[in-house]
């Protein structure tokens, strides 16, 4: 049996994959959370299985909860520039262009790791110092607990980085000139070649 050529099928998968990841750390950018370790995790692999093609993409475990959001337990802060009461409800928007309620919540139990390990690691980073209300200067720990706070009631809205470029390149890929036209171009090529 002849060997059949998907050259033209691989490297639009490597492309779609290859502009998906870019597009997604460019919307991380413009929110300004690119260049950071989340950024870096973004990655794609097109894998071969018999006669099956996949495009395999890649972030790190917290780019859901970026992407998605995080419900918040809702409740009142009394004090500071947050004071006020919330809902805690938070959304997204998904790669079908439909606004979601973020699947995941504060104190669910579905993360990893603790959040305030990630946010005094944050603000080391960023070199923020807090401040009292005399203006005296706090702890990172005690930042890091502040906070958290407000997040934990508030919630986290997600920022659809990876969702829309990944719903955008989907509705281009099932074009005609898209995924179909690469395996158009394929079976040409393998015509010719049997002929």
């Amino acid at each position: 049996m002849a060997k059949y050529t998907t050259k033209n099928l691989e490297r639009y998968l490597n492309s779609l994959g290859r502009n998906i990841v870019k597009k997604a750390r460019k919307n991380l950018s413009d929110a300004n959370k690119g260049g950071g370790n989340l950024s870096r995790s973004l990655d794609f692999k097109v894998k071969r299985k018999g006669r099956a093609f996949s495009v395999q993409l890649f972030m790190a475990d917290y780019g859901k909860f970026v992407d998605e959001g995080v419900k918040g337990a809702g409740g009142e802060i009394k004090t500071g520039r947050h004071a006020g009461s919330y809902g805690g409800r938070r959304h997204y928007i998904t790669w079908e262009k439909r606004r979601k309620d973020s699947p995941f919540q504060f104190g669910s139990g579905k993360s990893s790791g603790s959040i305030y390990t990630g946010i005094e690691a944050f603000i080391k980073k960023k070199g923020i110092k807090g401040r009292d209300r005399k203006g005296r200067f706090i702890t990172n720990k005690s930042l890091a607990f502040a906070i958290v706070k407000v997040l934990w009631i508030k919630g986290i809205h997600g920022i659809s980085f990876f969702q829309q470029p990944l719903g955008f390149y989907w509705r281009q890929a099932v074009d005609k000139q898209g995924l179909l036209g690469a395996v158009a171009d394929d079976i040409i090529t393998n015509i010719k070649k049997a002929i």
